[in-house]
């Protein structure tokens, strides 16, 4: 799906001391969050969009008709199906299904299951080409609905040969909103712990972040052994992760050493998805998102025996106390 939206697109941090309070449910997370996307289910369907028909079948991908060739001259999203979970607002993950239907033939070129065994991830921000984002701001995660590209937006006219879309085929995006994650962290905002980094954050949710490099790191302990020194800066009303769980997040790596940053979700404008599971990540890491809320932000000081130990790891040095802020954004299938 993402090498296919490539194909068809061809294509000052603001500080933040102030979190959500009340935040008690799920449905109080989402509801705080500003649309960027803007809502297209307050428009009404456009007349192109509109001839088509949609035959829903639960755990089935959708049988499509309508009078080939379909053609119009602007991009258009009829809702079929309404869901009840929460609202796509921007700067976000979803999980989709899809068909990838010629608008000019009424063939269906590609499609998922519509069964939840391969949905696939997309990113959700304004300005992209197609856009995706205000063909789908507004929608609620359960919903169904179509949307129609004609071929100068769908692939600049260019054609998608391996789909066998020609260079004046329009085509039709049947998507199936299966899941919608946090863009950033909501929560309500808990007393920072002395002796841990300080995080501000923007407006966006991204973390600027100062190690204290001169101060001994806060240290835990579990049974006797080191453990991962935990603060939560702010805590989630979602569901509880667990392991095994396959969770979405962003986070923030820093050295304590000298408070250098060596990678960031952020940075990379694309939230990350893992199962969370022995060996899939650092045992430190894995221990500071078992257990904790969709929504929290958190903030994770993993010694060396529960990081990279005595292997350095690119600009990390051996023996190195590490550093993550991370961002519970969502569970799949929870």
């Amino acid at each position: 799906m993402r090498k296919i939206l490539a194909t068809l697109a061809a294509s000052a941090l603001l500080l933040s001391l102030t979190g959500c309070s009340g935040i008690n449910s799920a449905s109080d997370m989402y509801n705080t969050l500003k649309p960027v996307c803007g809502d297209v289910t307050a428009k009404s369907a456009g007349e192109t969009v509109a001839a088509i028909n949609l035959e829903l079948t639960k755990n089935a991908a959708p049988k499509i008709s309508f009078a080939a060739p379909l053609v119009g001259n602007k991009i258009e999203t009829k809702v079929f199906e309404t869901g009840t979970g929460p609202k796509v607002t921007g700067n976000q993950n979803v999980d989709l299904e899809y068909e990838i239907v010629n608008a000019g033939t009424g063939e269906v070129a590609q499609s998922s299951k519509f069964n939840g065994t391969d949905s696939t991830p997309q990113y959700l921000a304004p300005g992209m080409n197609p856009p995706f984002c205000t063909s789908l701001g507004g929608v609620r995660e359960g919903s169904t609905v179509a949307m129609y590209l004609p071929a100068k937006q769908a692939h600049n006219n260019q054609g998608i040969p391996q789909l066998k879309i020609g260079k004046e085929d329009a085509v039709i995006f049947v998507l199936k909103i299966a899941k919608v994650y946090l863009p950033h962290a909501v929560g309500n905002e808990q007393a920072a712990q002395t002796g841990f980094p300080s995080v501000v954050r923007a407006v966006d949710g991204t973390p600027g972040v100062t190690v204290p490099t001169d101060s001994p790191f806060p240290k835990a302990s579990k049974n006797g052994a080191e453990a991962v020194a935990l603060e939560t800066l702010l805590q989630g009303a979602g569901p509880v992760v667990a392991k095994g769980d396959s969770v979405e997040i962003h986070y923030a790596g820093y050295t304590w050493a000298d408070g250098a940053k060596f990678d960031s979700s952020w940075d990379k404008k694309a939230p990350v998805s893992f199962t969370l599971s022995d060996g899939a990540v650092i045992p430190g890491f894995l221990d500071a998102i078992v257990g904790q809320k969709v929504g929290s932000q958190i903030v994770a000081v993993i010694p060396p025996s529960l990081g990279y130990k005595d292997q350095a790891q690119g600009s990390i040095p051996a023996n190195s106390t590490l550093v993550f802020v991370i961002d519970i954004l969502g569970i799949k299938g929870k």
